[in-house]
């Protein structure tokens, strides 16, 4: 017990330190900065943008004595997030190893949906920093922490407000259904799932027609399919592992398997893929929850492994200048 408490405040220095030093790395360029960067990102002190992204704005773009630190403020927050979500899942499952923990981190901050929000999609990656910190407090069961950080995510980019939603509205729904049978969970929490699909819908439905012109191309590599299937797999699951509908985090990803294919079936196509990227890691961590925990060891590290590889094989790292 206490080599385990030993080892996560050691783990708390690692985040704060590898957070500091990515964040320097990326800042300084040796990695190159993606497209958005330079379409509007290295600019200074950007007041863009309405009520719920001015603030990812403004953050993503902040400039002090003509010195852009934006990028660096937030590669931390991604790293920092992603830190303390993955440790939170490693300590779950009670296979906490320091060494263990630093090389699933490591591996992680230089994966895809990481190292395309340091300098790509900012914005969303901020509003993926805020939404970890989120689903963190609500494991631990710490409601005001968990509303705090949603209330940031919905001001650094709309994908936020989602995310609260989501996030906030599964909260209430674990605890309300704490005390429910197992077969009551899954039968009430699927009939849920369809219809927030039917309402999200619909919401969009009305917004794409409501004449603002929202672009839905392909961003980059066609992922939909991955995401459908991911999203396919993890409510089919429900059905056989009483387990993954008893704590919050779960069960933001089980609703959001039934709300995100609303957007494909709108026609918001990279809008759905820029959602299926900032849950990839939760999704990832959450079906190690149902393995045993020698296998989970083998498929988180397999599955990091397999993810870094496919980001540099898709020409991610190349994309940058």
């Amino acid at each position: 017990m206490l080599r385990i408490k030993r080892n996560i405040n050691l783990s708390t220095i690692v985040i704060f330190m590898v957070s500091v030093i990515f964040s320097l790395i990326i800042g300084s360029g040796l990695y190159g900065y993606g497209s958005d960067f330079y379409a509007a990102y290295y600019m200074s002190n950007l007041n863009w943008g309405g009520i719920f992204d001015r603030l990812g704005w403004i953050v993503s773009t902040l400039t002090i004595n003509e010195f852009h630190i934006g990028v660096h403020v937030v590669t931390f927050f991604l790293c920092i997030s992603a830190g303390y979500l993955i440790r939170e899942h490693i300590m779950f499952k009670e296979t906490y190893s320091l060494i263990f923990f630093v090389l699933i981190y490591l591996t992680a901050i230089h994966t895809w949906p990481i190292i395309m929000s340091t300098s790509n999609a900012m914005r969303q990656g901020l509003a993926m920093s805020f939404a970890f910190m989120a689903l963190v407090s609500g494991s631990r069961k710490n409601l005001y922490a968990t509303i705090f950080f949603c209330f940031l995510a919905t001001f650094m980019h709309k994908t936020g407000i989602f995310f609260f939603a989501i996030i906030i509205f599964s909260y209430v729904m674990n605890n309300l259904l704490a005390n429910s049978s197992i077969f009551t969970k899954v039968v009430v929490n699927s009939l849920i799932g369809v219809l927030l699909f039917i309402f999200s819908y619909f919401f969009l439905k009305v917004i794409t027609l409501s004449g603002d012109d929202v672009s839905s191309r392909i961003i980059g590599g066609d992922f939909r399919a991955v995401f459908i299937f991911i999203g396919f797999v993890y409510i089919s699951l429900a059905f056989f592992y009483k387990n993954l509908l008893n704590n919050s985090f779960n069960l933001s990803l089980y609703y959001f398997s039934f709300v995100a294919p609303a957007f494909l079936m709108n026609g918001l196509n990279w809008q759905y893929e820029r959602l299926g990227m900032m849950m990839l890691i939760p999704y990832i961590l959450s079906f190690g929850i149902l393995l045993n925990r020698s296998s989970y060891q083998i498929y988180i590290i397999s599955t990091f492994f397999a993810l870094l590889f496919l980001t540099f094989f898709t020409g991610m790292y190349a994309s940058f200048e």
